[in-house]
């Protein structure tokens, strides 16, 4: 039976599966993504988890039954080259990703958004199974999308469509590692909250700001600014609340674009608890058209970590079936 690697590259970790065509997980891998490190650290990572993925085991040669890889990343991407073209939360600028691995390998790469692949993920084994429209929303150490409509994926003209970390919430808002002002990503990612949680935790230390119980880690992350929250913490709250407010009028512009079935909500900060999908649920209850609103089914994805991977790998079954495809159409009309 053929099989597939499917690798999700994020900006705090790289997971990777081998899947069989029903998205039946065989092998995993995770390692951190140590973005601080540079591209060609990251690539070097890339390169060790997909091996160990093919070979199966140490010592052992390629698994025959890997037919092909599946990469997903954060974009802007040119998927056709494979190429990464520059991303805020990784290093990569104008990277060949997907020749490099391909030349290295042996075998062929395809190389796609990580939110589109975990929509598709989410849509062919998880919480969205065949819901259409579907869509899905990450909120992670960035912020991402992907669209599944008539039953494909929704990449739009340049293959870059639903950078939803980059649409602009606040016109005159901070200044995105993008360049713009005010983007969902600079305002309500786990990285947004991070910034927020170690600024407020320095300022409190130096008695220049309200004391925090945010001031016990040297720099808390979104995990811990919903942990203080919880408990009591009232700069911590004001952080988390702003951050959820802007999430749900992110996720309510979606909605109210694309009008769809359902809208499954992943992502590290999902990890925080329920307290994240009914931030959403609010903001598409108070800002979309009630037709649109009470018809959406808002649901956390059902794959965990591996939605972007186990969609990268089907979305590498699916590409090559069409290469086989149109080799076969070429090879008929040459006789």
């Amino acid at each position: 039976m053929a099989e597939f690697i499917g690798i999700d590259l994020g900006g705090t970790k790289i997971r990777g599966v081998l899947t069989d065509p029903s998205g039946r997980v065989i092998l995993a891998r995770e390692v951190l993504t140590l973005a601080s490190e540079g591209e060609e650290a990251i690539f070097s990572r890339i390169a060790s988890i997909t091996r160990e993925l093919a070979h199966g085991a140490p010592g052992d040669g390629m698994r025959p039954e890997v037919q092909a890889i599946g990469i997903c990343a954060p974009g802007p991407l040119d998927s056709a080259k494979g190429r990464i073209l520059v991303t805020e939360n990784l290093p990569f600028i104008d990277f060949p990703l997907g020749p490099r691995l391909q030349e290295l390998l042996g075998l062929p790469v395809f190389l796609d958004n990580d939110g589109a692949a975990a929509a598709m993920g989410e849509y062919l084994h998880g919480a969205g199974r065949k819901a259409d429209p579907l869509l899905y929303l990450t909120i992670s150490t960035g912020i991402g999308a992907g669209a599944i409509l008539g039953g494909k994926l929704f990449r739009g003209h340049s293959s870059n469509a639903l950078e939803a970390g980059h649409m602009t919430l606040e016109p005159e808002g901070p200044t995105c590692a993008c360049g713009n002002q005010g983007c969902a990503e600079v305002l309500a990612s786990g990285t947004a909250i991070s910034i927020a949680a170690t600024a407020a935790a320095a300022a409190a230390r130096e008695g220049s700001g309200p004391q925090t119980a945010l001031s016990a880690w040297a720099q808390p992350g979104s995990r811990e600014a919903f942990l203080a929250a919880a408990g009591g913490d009232r700069v911590a709250e004001a952080i988390v609340s702003e951050a959820l407010r802007y999430l749900g009028i992110c996720a309510a512009n979606l909605a109210t674009l694309f009008d769809p079935e359902v809208l499954i909500v992943g992502g590290g900060v999902t990890r925080a608890g329920p307290r994240v999908i009914e931030a959403i649920r609010a903001g598409v209850r108070e800002r979309c058209p009630r037709v649109v609103a009470e018809g959406l089914r808002i649901l956390p994805a059902s794959l965990g970590d591996d939605s972007g991977a186990l969609g990268a790998a089907a979305l590498a079954a699916g590409a090559l079936e069409v290469l086989g495809r149109s080799a076969h159409s070429a090879s008929r009309n040459a006789g």
